[in-house]
């Protein structure tokens, strides 16, 4: 869903997942004006309207992104909301696997040369060519 505010011309862009069925506030990222957002099955139950509100209300939930007129990203503490992860402790390092539920061989660490007895990637490594 898209919230533009009619103050400044931010576009909001309120993810899905979240506000898939939401009934509380939002806050526009650069304007600061709170807005009440009921929102069910991915669709707005009315059009959001402009309310007093603090950033402690329990109930606030800030856009995903958020954009300027002129296509500039709005960011910062307070403005927009984190991005998902998918888990909590996965920073963008690989989890130590080495074999699947299938004990087949996967790529989740280096692999050494005894890891590839027998396959075809340790002659490819060693340039040999299999009998």
């Amino acid at each position: 869903m898209l919230l533009k505010c009619p103050k400044c011309g931010v576009k909001n862009y309120l993810d899905p997942y979240p506000f898939w069925n939401f009934k509380g506030k939002t806050k526009c990222a650069g304007c600061d004006t709170f807005y009440a957002v009921e929102i069910a099955t991915g669709s707005p139950m009315r059009a959001p309207r402009p309310i007093n509100g603090t950033p402690k209300d329990p109930d606030l939930l800030l856009p995903g992104f958020a954009d300027t007129p002129d296509n500039k990203p709005v960011m910062g503490e307070g403005k927009t909301r984190p991005a998902p992860r998918a888990r909590a402790d996965v920073y963008g390092k690989p989890k130590p696997i080495v074999r699947n539920s299938r004990g087949r061989l996967v790529a989740g660490r280096p692999l050494t040369p005894a890891d590839l007895v027998g396959s075809r990637a340790r002659y490819v490594v060693e340039g040999k060519e299999p009998k």
